[in-house]
């Protein structure tokens, strides 16, 4: 179901002319990177992706999406909001 976000969320942004970064957990990725970073015309963002909404989130995640959205823009996507978090993006892309 992850996997189902993630594709959905990269497909849209990648419409809309972003420049993507899908991240992996491993070595030279910090704790608690999001799934996704994107970048366009000025504007910066990143999306942790969730099967859905309790899903368990890794060691530093909160806390890097909450310094993410104070600097920019950030937010949790998952089976269940997938269509708004795309809507909200709609309105700042």
């Amino acid at each position: 179901m992850e996997s189902k976000v993630q594709t959905k969320i990269l497909k849209y942004l990648r419409s809309k002319g972003c420049y993507v970064i899908k991240t992996k957990p491993g070595p030279g990725t910090p704790l608690g990177c999001p799934d996704i970073i994107f970048l366009y015309e000025g504007f910066w963002g990143a999306i942790e992706c969730k099967a859905f909404e309790n899903s368990p989130f890794r060691v530093r995640q909160k806390e890097t999406l909450e310094k993410f959205d104070k600097w920019s823009w950030s937010t949790v996507a998952h089976s269940g909001n997938v269509d708004e978090v795309i809507a909200e993006l709609e309105k700042i892309l």
